[in-house]
């Protein structure tokens, strides 16, 4: 049986347990094998350094990841062959290891993108149910999967759009730095009616105490004093000499994802958006490496995966 040992320490375990399920023949189709226990009442720093060395350690003895990527309530990183995917994923109490026959693993994964409902205003949404809502294909060694899930799950409503950019935040935040250390990721967002002005939505956490942030371009607008009035209500902070408004938020605080959401969608129906779906989230970038896809984050993105069937 494989599983947790007391005789070396989490990361080397996990190690092992990583090699055992990956490396050796067998264990398609086992119940998951926990890694990591987080603390009771950690929080999103605590869970994000204590998978870190765990992490770390699974790479160092079986390689780099073929795809990183996370899910609303933890990780989602993958190691593929064409016969079995090894999966690194978890909760807010505990990551885990588990191996999958590929084509068995790509089919369910894609029908449960494919039946998962959003949910309409007023109802909870659905963005948890989600194998994962954002993943980077950086090339990594393995045969990435052929069939992989296309569409672009769009809210219902604006709760649901702010709940959707609230929690890709806070995935970035506890989930990012561990597999792509060092790098920024963002993107631009656009609004069908207000085109011209771009709004720059980004976590960047080598800029210590303002990892999270927006900024504007407002170079079309008079910057009167009831216009600085206005925008500093709405939450942005600072207006700078380019005439971008800007708000940054340290990535510490466990309500910045929620704050930046909340002042996102706040800009965009101040702009005359009257969904979500007026929206477009492009030049969509993990550190300017890779290919990265949100297909969680609530709102259209272009371009798109591919086509959905």
């Amino acid at each position: 049986m494989i599983g947790m040992t007391s005789t070396s320490s989490p990361a080397a375990q996990a190690a092992d347990i990583a090699e055992a399920l990956f490396i050796s023949a067998g264990g398609v189709g086992s119940a998951p094998v926990p890694v990591l226990a987080y603390a009771a009442g950690a929080d999103h720093l605590a869970r994000r350094e204590a998978l870190r060395p765990v992490y770390e350690a699974i790479v160092a003895r079986i390689g780099a990841p073929t795809l990183l990527g996370g899910a609303a309530g933890g990780p989602s990183v993958r190691w593929c062959t064409p016969e079995k995917i090894l999966l690194l994923s978890g909760d807010h109490t505990r990551a885990q290891l588990s191996v999958h026959d590929a084509d068995e693993f790509e089919r369910d994964e894609w029908w449960t993108f494919d039946r998962t409902q959003l949910g309409s205003a007023g109802e909870p949404s659905g963005f948890d149910a989600l194998p994962y809502t954002w993943q980077l294909d950086r090339k990594g060694p393995g045969a990435a999967p052929s069939w992989t899930y296309n569409g672009v799950f769009v809210a219902g409503s604006w709760d649901h759009a702010t709940t959707g950019l609230e929690l890709m935040l806070a995935a970035w935040v506890e989930q990012y730095p561990v597999q792509a250390p060092g790098d920024w990721i963002g993107f631009t967002l656009w609004t069908a009616r207000d085109w011209r002005r771009d709004m720059i939505v980004s976590y960047t956490p080598a800029d210590h105490g303002r990892e999270l942030a927006v900024c504007i371009d407002d170079r079309r607008v008079e910057q009167t004093e009831e216009r600085r009035v206005q925008m500093h209500e709405r939450g942005w902070q600072t207006l700078d000499e380019h005439q971008w408004w800007r708000t940054k938020l340290p990535e510490t605080d466990p309500a910045a994802p929620r704050l930046i959401a909340e002042l996102t969608i706040a800009e965009c129906r101040a702009r005359k958006a009257t969904g979500p779906n007026e929206l477009r989230a492009h030049d969509i970038s993990a550190g300017d490496d890779g290919a990265l896809w949100l297909t969680g984050l609530g709102l259209p993105t272009h371009p798109s995966r591919g086509e959905h069937y």
